[in-house]
């Protein structure tokens, strides 16, 4: 049996849409745990309604407590064998369920993950969101060479972001995994889904990757939690993130160290470069960068031998408090970007 978690939290506008479609599933060896996060719309007597209609649908109602407390509620209620997470704003594909049935079946071995794909979805268009790695079979072997030393930052084109995305919503787990490895720190409020899925793939013997689009990721809710987390970047929630992924993913070899301290480089880079797009000025947008640094503390995290070059001279420029030329650099390289972007 596949469980199907959904954290449900103010989607009364998209909620039926997504319940829907998990109902509609081909395969239907499944139960799927609506988890009222103490939504204050109509959303619970939704999920009240269909527990009345469809004997696999369990609601648990809880205080408000966040996605990451909705998202355990779950995980810990859960009964499957393997378990997916669908945002309450999103839908599925009536074959996904089919199509993990079928690739843990055939698989010769236990596998811990199965990834695939997704589409954007926005208001007058869809964009594949896929793996940036070759599909297929990956045991222990071809994981620490292809994808643990990439798995939270790729520097070999300048420092990207890992080759393995880190939403939950595009993977199965196996159950078992889980339970040894899902986010314990509740306080987390922005990138909820980095530390599940980095801890649970640095620790996966056998995983099963494809590009098979088989959810839709709904860019066009405002109000959902992904669309505002920009304005809480740099807070202490930022904190509590970098803190939990290196106490959780830390020791794990040289590799991974070096990821950690790059990507909490890299997070406070996209800050810049996001405040240098959208602020009225590259003064006010180092005053906003000062404020945030100030109280997440990320600088602390952050040691600026064997970064790359570039991004080192950020953290060094920022270390000494020179908030507006590191700023500069930012706004050098969103230009560069921008330049990039408009060639065929």
């Amino acid at each position: 049996m596949i469980s199907v978690i959904v954290p449900v939290y103010k989607v009364e506008k998209y909620l039926r849409h997504c319940v829907d479609s998990i109902l509609s599933q081909t395969y239907t060896d499944f139960e799927l745990l609506l988890i009222d996060d103490g939504s204050p719309d109509g959303c619970p007597q939704i999920c009240d309604e269909y527990a009345r209609l469809d004997p696999r649908v369990r609601v648990i109602h809880k205080p408000n407590g966040g996605l990451i407390s909705a998202r355990n509620v779950g995980i810990l209620a859960a009964k499957g064998d393997y378990v997916c997470i669908v945002d309450g704003d999103d839908w599925a594909l009536e074959n996904m369920l089919q199509f993990i049935h079928e690739t843990v079946s055939r698989s010769p071995v236990s596998l811990d993950m199965v990834l695939f794909a997704a589409s954007s979805v926005y208001e007058d268009h869809l964009e594949a969101t896929l793996n940036n790695v070759p599909e297929g079979f990956y045991d222990r072997t071809r994981l620490e060479k292809e994808i643990i030393p990439f798995l939270l930052t790729d520097t070999r084109k300048g420092l990207q972001v890992g080759v393995i995305q880190a939403h939950t919503w595009d993977k199965a787990f196996r159950r078992e995994l889980l339970l040894e490895h899902y986010t314990r720190e509740e306080r987390i409020r922005v990138f909820t889904d980095v530390p599940m899925t980095y801890e649970c793939l640095l620790h996966c013997r056998n995983v099963y990757i494809c590009n098979e689009r088989l959810y839709m990721y709904n860019k066009t809710n405002e109000d959902s939690i992904r669309a505002k987390s920009r304005e809480n970047l740099l807070t202490k929630s930022f904190r509590y993130l970098i803190i939990y992924m290196r106490e959780h993913m830390g020791g794990n070899g040289p590799a991974v160290d070096r990821q950690l301290n790059e990507y909490a480089a890299m997070l406070i880079i996209r800050t810049g470069k996001w405040r240098a797009e959208t602020d009225p000025s590259l003064r006010e947008a180092a005053r906003h960068l000062k404020e945030g640094l100030r109280k997440s503390d990320m600088l602390s995290f952050v040691t600026v031998k064997g970064l790359p070059p570039k991004v080192g001279a950020v953290m060094l420029l920022l270390k000494m408090h020179l908030y507006l030329p590191a700023m500069l650099l930012c706004a050098v390289r969103v230009r560069q970007q921008e330049k990039q972007a408009k060639q065929p």
